[in-house]
């Protein structure tokens, strides 16, 4: 049984865990910012985007479909879990032997065409480690998953920081991900032995029950990732490798911002499936409306505080060489409403059972999102990409939302999104004359914003114990 603490235990682990696995990886981008240049830094980011999308085809929505499966009552759990993880080494080795290939057919560099093909494997070994999270989420053990992502984190940044001293190159910083990814996929395979022994298996019939589960959300992240990576994929094909560079180092704020609801979300989603499959309708209204209000408390005022500090932030992350990505961020951070939105709604989408009916939206979107695309960053550039981003992360929002409320009657009350507002206000008019370092102005405005919250009474023990209930 999953309770309220358990809940609460494993999102401090996991939170406590992420959070530091953050932090070395923005130290990580730091490195690779200044040792390669914003020209070549570019190259780095087309060539792991490019690697994201097969990433994403390659997980076919394995990762969501063996938690809901390994959540349900009486399953035979080892049978289930070796076979997505061979159905995953099967699927991973065909797909990214194909990513070398397809890369030779785009104008791109030799350094690009090579990091891909190094790169590869990193996603290849990726790709079976992050799988595994859900086994410790079903066993209220995240903290091993975390111990592995933060070790994972660790020595990624040990070895970037060795090539930017040694011989500071693309190929290099892809090569690091290699060497840490197989040492997280070693780790989350011997930490989760005392639960269930991972064993590759290859039983055909029970990988075609799980491609019958898995496809309406294959087909929706697919199309999800195209309107989402597709910006930084056509700037490297129509603009020039600085742009996407300074693009590329702007958006890295915004996929740092996205762990948090993803990860809330993953933790809460088993408990959601089994609220909606049990009929507890007026609960599963009740416990969402409580995860938008944490949503609206986190998002507002990093949204509103961006206003303020972005090109310092960018700065202060990237060097002096990426200043010029602040202006970027300051509107690419509004996208982070419509991200929070969307990842809240979309993980409703696969709770309540609705995939199918939400492949249609992101299909839309991805069209529109690509015909964006090819219009305005041919002449606009990244200012086009981050115009077409922020209208595609509204309508994903917008359609989870309505699919959703559509099913459910579920939503939000707007009270606490109100004081959010209010509080990250009174935080803004606090900093807007404060000239200090970014780091103070964040502090700052972080204890600003709490006290604004609790002279509001926009959180109580009471929301938190509603958000966290028992199964």
């Amino acid at each position: 049984m999953t309770t309220a603490r358990s809940i609460a235990s494993n999102f401090s682990v996991q939170l406590m865990g992420k959070v530091l696995s953050v932090l070395l990886g923005l130290i990580c981008v730091a490195i690779i910012t200044r040792a390669l240049g914003t020209s070549a830094f570019g190259e780095y980011t087309t060539a792991v985007t490019y690697l994201q999308i097969f990433g994403v085809v390659v997980d076919f929505g394995l990762t969501l479909t063996l938690i809901v499966m390994i959540s349900k009552p009486g399953i035979d759990e080892e049978r289930i879990v070796g076979n997505f993880f061979g159905l995953r080494l099967v699927t991973g080795f065909l797909m990214f032997s194909l990513a070398p290939l397809t890369v030779l057919a785009l104008p791109w560099s030799s350094t690009i065409q090579t990091a891909v093909l190094v790169g590869a494997l990193a996603y290849f070994l990726m790709g079976g480690a992050s799988m595994l999270v859900g086994v410790f989420q079903r066993h209220e053990s995240m903290w091993r998953a975390a111990l592995a992502e933060l070790l994972n984190r660790a020595v990624l940044l040990g070895l970037t920081a060795l090539f930017a001293l040694t011989s500071p190159g693309v190929v290099e910083m892809v090569f690091a991900m290699v060497i840490a990814n197989a040492v997280w996929l070693i780790l989350m395979v011997q930490f989760a032995s005392p639960f269930v022994k991972i064993r590759a298996r290859f039983e055909w019939s029970q990988w075609m029950f799980i491609l019958t589960h898995s496809w309406p959300i294959a087909i929706s992240i697919i199309f999800n990732l195209l309107y989402l990576k597709g910006d930084i994929l056509f700037l490297a094909y129509f603009r020039d490798q600085a742009e996407v560079g300074l693009y590329g180092a702007a958006y890295r704020i915004l996929d740092v911002m996205t762990v948090l609801p993803t990860m809330l979300m993953g933790l809460v989603l088993p408990s959601l499936v089994a609220m909606w499959s049990a009929g507890r309708v007026e609960e599963f209204r009740t416990r969402v409306a409580r995860i938008f209000d944490a949503f609206a408390l986190i998002v507002i005022p990093v949204v509103v505080g961006a206003q303020l500090t972005s090109t310092e932030l960018m700065t202060l992350i990237a060097g002096d060489d990426f200043a010029a990505a602040g202006s970027i961020l300051t509107w690419l951070i509004l996208a982070l409403v419509g991200v929070f939105l969307g990842t809240l709604y979309g993980h409703l989408v696969v709770a309540i059972n609705k995939q199918k009916i939400m492949t249609w939206g992101y299909i839309v979107v991805a069209i529109i999102s690509i015909i964006g695309y090819m219009i305005y960053i041919p002449v606009y550039g990244m200012w086009g990409a981050v115009g077409v981003t922020l209208v595609s992360e509204a309508l994903i929002a917008l359609i989870t939302f309505c699919v959703v409320y559509r099913a459910s009657g579920s939503l939000p009350n707007l009270s606490t999104l109100f004081k959010a507002v209010v509080a990250s206000a009174v935080m803004y008019l606090a900093l807007v004359k404060l000239d200090v370092p970014v780091l103070i102005d964040l502090i700052v405005g972080g204890v600003v914003y709490a006290a604004s919250l609790f002279a509001l009474r926009a959180v109580t023990v009471k929301d938190l114990k509603v958000l966290l209930p028992t199964r």
